[in-house]
């Protein structure tokens, strides 16, 4: 019997460790689960990303490309007409924001018919300043990969607007999807893009 006692007591002693060690990263793994899953299901994404060139048009018939943080560190992005409403309110609250990045709005019309295009374009025309028309773009083509930049998603809505923050380097550092909040409005001036990330103090005229 002392001899059986003897070889329980080892057995122990040699799993010990190993049973902690399985603790751990138990603890670790479950950690590391919750903070991925907050990830993926939050609203706001800040992680830095490579981004290809992509082409607009601004209002006023100047050709640019996309990302230009110089001269808009951040987009803000709608697909037709029915994101007009969310698109404006985040504009509305950037504008008025004390430190504001360079912004520029986004209609990407890829899929409306060329004639509707050009009355919607002419009537924004009638109803920008010149001043304003140099900050919104239109995009009337590959409008698969604007919405690759963005992440569009099945599940969201056609009244969505998207919003992407480049840093100097010209990589998203801070996209969010949906209407504004004040949440949203704090966590894209708080987003890490970095020393030198494009922004300024000018405010941008407002547009819709």
């Amino acid at each position: 019997m002392p001899t059986l006692h003897l070889r329980v007591a080892c057995i122990a002693k040699t799993l010990a460790p190993v049973m902690l060690a399985k603790h751990v990263v138990d603890v670790r793994s479950r950690a590391w689960l919750v903070a991925v899953t907050l990830l993926l299901f939050s609203g706001a994404s800040t992680e830095a990303e490579d981004t290809a060139s992509l082409r607009a048009r601004t209002l006023s018939g100047v050709d640019v490309t996309v990302p230009d943080p110089d001269r808009a560190a951040v987009l803000v992005v709608g697909f037709g007409r029915a994101a007009a409403r969310q698109v404006r309110g985040w504009r509305l609250r950037i504008d008025g924001m004390e430190s504001v990045p360079s912004v520029a709005s986004v209609l990407v019309i890829d899929e409306m018919p060329r004639l509707v295009r050009a009355a919607l374009t002419r009537g924004m025309r009638g109803e920008v300043s010149e001043e304003r028309q140099e900050t919104i773009y239109l995009v009337t083509e590959d409008g698969e990969a604007w919405r690759g930049l963005v992440h569009v998603k099945e599940s969201d809505g056609a009244d969505d607007a998207y919003v992407v923050r480049f840093d100097a380097q010209g990589r998203v550092c801070f996209r969010y999807v949906g209407e504004v909040t004040d949440a949203a409005a704090s966590g894209l001036l708080a987003a890490d893009c970095g020393p030198g990330s494009a922004g300024g103090d000018a405010k941008q005229p407002t547009d819709s």
